[in-house]
């Protein structure tokens, strides 16, 4: 088994780094080098079997077909140019509107609108890279925590019919009311075409919400439970 050399990652710029056929960070793409590293650390030590590819062999791989040159998001063409990790399902990119510093997207390679739509292996392949570029952004912008979110459908808000997944990173204190995030979340679209028809959901403030009694939430979960049973 060959050892990763993290030296490669300062020469691969218009190529891949290859982990056993999984596609994953693209250096000289202006995402900091601390990223790459961190993230690199963190899938290191999910997969014991990474390999680098060569100068040379890199060299034979690199991009050749306009087909290799994007990624649909959606209907829009995501030049590679933007994408800083893949796996063998999906892939990371960063964000035209960002809320926040390091807001960025992970996205399924087919393009399907919601979850229930990626079979088995994407849907698991995604919440790993989830995990995967968290961790990198965890190093880079030593955030206390993360918000983590996906509209899984028009009618949550989900202004690309293809399934993705908000990550963003947060601090303690970093807005004076932390639900903002929400409201800026139900909002945002790559294009402002794409807000302008999107469902906004009337959510009444906490002084107007009352606490259901025991019994109607067991009732609830009752009816759940039956949901799943075999």
């Amino acid at each position: 088994m060959l050892r990763p050399k993290i030296s490669l990652l300062l020469f691969l710029r218009p190529s891949k780094i290859i982990h056993n056929n999984v596609a994953a960070f693209q250096p000289g793409l202006g995402i900091p080098k601390a990223f790459i590293c961190g993230a690199f650390k963190n899938h290191r030590r999910q997969r014991n079997d990474c390999t680098f590819l060569s100068l040379a062999d890199a060299s034979e791989k690199s991009m050749s077909t306009d087909e290799e040159e994007y990624r649909l998001f959606g209907r829009f063409k995501i030049s590679t140019s933007q994408i800083f990790y893949r796996s063998t399902h999906s892939f990371a990119m960063v964000n035209l509107r960002p809320l926040v510093p390091g807001h960025v997207l992970v996205v399924s390679n087919r393009v399907v609108p919601v979850l229930s739509d990626l079979e088995s292996d994407e849907y698991d392949d995604l919440w790993r890279t989830v995990r995967s570029v968290q961790a990198g952004l965890k190093n880079q912008y030593k955030c206390d925590a993360f918000n983590v979110a996906i509209q899984d459908g028009m009618g949550a808000g989900q202004s690309v019919p293809h399934v993705h997944v908000h990550i963003l990173p947060r601090y303690c204190g970093d807005l004076e009311r932390n639900d903002d995030i929400y409201d800026k979340l139900e909002s945002w679209a790559p294009r402002d075409e794409l807000s302008q028809n999107k469902p906004k959901m009337d959510v009444p403030d906490d002084s107007e919400r009352r606490d259901r009694t025991l019994e109607e939430m067991a009732d609830e979960a009752l009816s759940y439970r039956s949901l799943f049973e075999p």
